[in-house]
């Protein structure tokens, strides 16, 4: 991990995304991108062209002091550097093209609203990063607050291991020196036997070759099954003491079914809890 990307409205969210990232990028000897966007009011049919220039330099302006102070007061507290960004552009695209751009291994971000998760989960920016990133995404909730990271949770119903998948989850794992939970999840109401085999299957399979893998890391494989995903995995969060969940986007539809209503009531459970999203290759 050699970059992080760290988009800022200067709001609290984004510093406590911010604090993720320093910690982070301390240890992995990272590189911060610190990042404020605006998008400049158009002056070309103003008839106060005037005003809305001044008005566009006064908050670029304004932005580049905060972004100053904000590398100084981290770059003080750490041995990170911090390189500070400021675009005219809209939000999501210029994160997506200077994450492109940069080559970056990962952004983080802060979510808003007061249910942390439930915002993200819904009309928010962060969403459509997540959504379009190439890169991990590393997001934020409000009641976050950065106290190392311990206990890091995958769970899935359609897993696959790959590199891809695991490589962001074992360097977070080795930097924190985290236990990786590897959770496969079987509906109890599903009555495919076939399925319910696969998943013994893979079970003891990573049981036992990713410990033999990967010597240096703890992993703690289990095979949960219930009735309701979520509830299942809320009642294993709160048992396990997650610091961080991860999920990761096996199909094309996978984040369009998660961004319902529904869906962001049963997430509100770990709205104290960062979501790190993975992208993966969309299956055929």
């Amino acid at each position: 991990m050699k970059k992080i990307l760290v988009p800022t409205d200067f709001s609290d969210n984004a510093s406590k995304a911010l604090d993720y990232a320093v910690a982070i990028a301390a240890k992995a000897n990272a590189e911060i991108i610190l990042l404020n966007t605006f998008a400049a009011a158009d002056t070309t049919m103003s008839p106060a062209r005037a005003l809305v220039e001044e008005y566009n330099r006064s908050i670029e302006a304004d932005a580049h002091e905060q972004l100053k102070a904000l590398k100084q007061n981290a770059e003080a507290n750490s041995s990170v550097e911090i390189v500070i960004k400021f675009i005219n552009g809209g939000t999501k695209d210029s994160i997506l093209n200077l994450a492109a751009e940069e080559k970056v291994d990962l952004i983080v971000m802060g979510t808003r609203g007061t249910s942390g998760i439930e915002r993200m989960l819904w009309g928010s920016t962060t969403t459509s990063v997540i959504g379009n990133s190439s890169v991990p995404v590393l997001a934020i909730p409000r009641g976050a607050g950065w106290k190392g990271i311990k206990n890091i949770l995958f769970a899935t119903r359609a897993f696959q291991a790959n590199d891809n998948t695991f490589g962001p989850i074992l360097q977070l794992a080795e930097l924190e020196g985290a236990t990786v939970h590897l959770v496969i999840f079987t509906d109890t109401d599903d009555k495919d036997l076939v399925n319910y085999l696969e998943h013994s299957r893979l079970f003891y399979a990573y049981q036992d070759k990713l410990p033999a893998r990967y010597k240096h890391l703890t992993f703690k494989v289990e095979h949960l099954e219930g009735k309701e995903f979520y509830e299942t995995i809320n009642q294993y969060v709160e048992e396990q003491a997650i610091d961080l969940m991860v999920m990761s986007t096996h199909k094309r539809n996978f984040w369009q079914s998660l961004f319902n209503r529904s869906m962001t009531k049963k997430m509100t459970m770990y709205s104290d809890i960062p979501l790190l999203a993975l992208p993966a290759e969309d299956e055929e």
